[in-house]
Formats: structure tokens, sequence, C-alpha cells
């Protein structure tokens, strides 16, 4: 079962994502840039979540406006709208965290076994996934 990530609100909109239940002594973890002291953390905002939401919204309302009837109205088009949330967090997850895979040694396969990476990359996803849930959920309240 994943757990929760430690996350902390730090403006109105703005959360710090700490992945320090990873960071304890292990035997990949002990060669990282990142440790105990030093935790690997994320910063996300509401207007990530927010923007991405929009620009999906944007992206797909183009795209019925060129197949739809013409006198469709923009309240029709906007119900027809499907914002696929999981696919804004493989986006927050893509820039923030897999783009870093070179400071986070147990996240680079040319560093570690691909086996273990691959491992160690599922229960952070599983764990990241579960927690920007619920801070999405803490966005849409202010929102």
């Amino acid at each position: 079962m994943p757990n929760k990530l430690n996350y902390s609100i730090v403006g109105l909109q703005d959360y710090v994502i700490s992945f320090d239940i990873y960071c304890r002594i292990c035997e990949i973890q002990q060669h990282c840039n990142f440790g105990k002291e030093n935790p690997f953390s994320i910063n996300v905002s509401c207007n990530d979540i927010n923007h991405a939401k929009e620009k999906m919204k944007y992206e797909q309302l183009k795209k019925l406006q060129k197949k739809e009837d013409l006198t469709s109205s923009y309240e029709e088009l906007i119900k027809k709208v499907k914002i696929n949330i999981q696919g804004i967090f493989s986006e927050i997850w893509k820039k923030k965290i897999k783009m870093e895979k070179e400071e986070i040694r147990c996240l680079n396969s040319k560093k570690v076994d691909p086996i273990l990476v691959t491992q160690q990359g599922q229960d952070w996803w599983q764990d990241f996934n579960l927690t920007i849930k619920e801070i999405n959920h803490e966005c849409e309240k202010i929102g």
C-alpha cells in the first residue's frame, strides 16, 4: 500500500512535497546527493495544476470546435471537454522528478540496476500520486 508523502503548505497556494521517507540510509541512498538531513523535495503550486487543467481544456476545445457543428454553443462544447487529471499529475512527475534523475541516484538506471530503479520509481510514483491528489483536492477548495 502506498504511503502519503510529507507535504506542507508554504504560501497561499504553494506546497512542498518531501520525499524524506526515501531518504533513510540504504545501499543506494548512501551515494545520493539527498539524505536524511537534506531530503529531496519539490514545490507544487495550485497555479501549476490549474494552469495545466486550463491548457488541457483549451486544447480539447480547439479540437471540438473543428469537429462539432458550428451552431454548438460554448456551453455545449465545454460540457464535452474531459480533463485527464492523471495526465496532469504525470506531467508534473516528469518535469519535477524524472528530470532530476541524475541527482536522485535510486531513479537513475545508468548508476543503479534498472530492475531496482523500476521498482523504486513505481514506489515513488504511487506515493507521489496519492499525495498530489490530496494537494489537488485542497487546491480545488481554494479555487
